[in-house]
C-alpha cells in the first residue's frame, strides 16, 4: 500500500504533471491526495491534460472510437500509443482531493490512521488523539515532526518541487519519504512501531 501526497499548487501545469506522473507511474501509488484547500487549479490542469490526450472527448468514448478505427488496419505503434493514453487517464482517476473544510479525510495504511487536512489548525485534541499520522498542506516548506507517538507531515507547496509518499514496507513498518518531483529522493524515515500495552491483573 502506497499513498502519495501533493501539496497546494497554483496554475503551474508543468510541475503538476511532473509530480503526478512520478507518483502514479514511477512510484505506482494506490492513490494520491491533493492537500490544497481549493481543488479548482488541480482539477483544471488534470481536465486540460485529459482533453489534450483525447481531443476534448470523454476518455471512454474517445478510446472506443479510436480502438474501433485501429482494430482492422491500425499500426502497432498507434495501438500502443492509444493504450498508453488510456492507462494514463485511468491513473489520473487515482488523484483525490480533500473534502471541504472543516471536514477531514481519513485513510488507513497498515494499522495506522492517517488524518489529512489542508490547515492543521482546524484540528482539535480529539482529532489528533485518534490519528497516528497527520498530513497537511498549508506550509511554506516540507516538514516532518514527531510529537510523542504521532507524526505531522507536510510535503510543502508543490511549487517547491517536492512530494511525499507513505507506504507499508515488506516487514510491516510504515515509511515516510520525501522526493523531488523529478524522482530524486530527499529523505526517508520509518515510523516507530505501535506499542502494545498490557494490563496485568493482581
Amino acid at each position: 500500500m502506497r499513498i502519495g501526497l501533493l501539496g497546494p499548487t497554483g496554475a503551474d501545469a508543468t510541475i503538476v504533471r511532473e509530480a503526478v506522473e512520478f507518483l502514479l507511474r514511477d512510484v505506482e501509488v494506490d492513490h494520491a491526495i491533493y492537500l490544497g484547500e481549493d481543488p479548482a487549479p488541480l482539477d483544471a490542469i488534470l481536465r486540460a491534460w485529459t482533453d489534450e490526450m483525447f481531443e476534448g472527448q470523454a476518455p471512454e468514448d474517445a478510446f472506443l472510437d479510436e480502438a474501433c478505427a485501429l482494430a482492422e488496419f491500425g499500426e502497432p505503434s498507434a495501438i500502443d500509443a492509444l493504450l498508453a493514453r488510456d492507462a494514463l487517464a485511468r491513473r489520473l482517476a487515482r488523484v483525490r482531493v480533500l473534502p471541504p473544510t472543516p471536514a477531514r479525510a481519513i485513510e488507513m495504511i497498515g494499522d495506522r490512521i492517517i488524518l489529512a487536512v489542508h490547515d492543521k489548525r482546524v484540528l482539535d485534541e480529539e482529532d489528533i488523539a485518534n490519528a497516528n499520522l497527520i498530513v497537511y498542506g498549508r506550509s511554506d516548506k516540507a516538514d516532518l515532526r514527531k510529537f510523542g507517538p504521532r507524526y505531522f507531515l507536510t510535503p510543502g507547496p508543490l511549487s517547491e518541487g517536492r512530494v511525499a509518499v507513505v507506504e507499508v514496507e515488506g516487514d510491516g513498518h510504515i515509511s515516510i519519504a520525501l522526493f523531488e518531483t523529478s524522482g530524486l529522493p530527499v529523505w526517508r524515515k520509518t515510523m516507530t512501531r505501535r506499542s502494545t500495552k498490557m494490563n496485568v491483573a493482581q
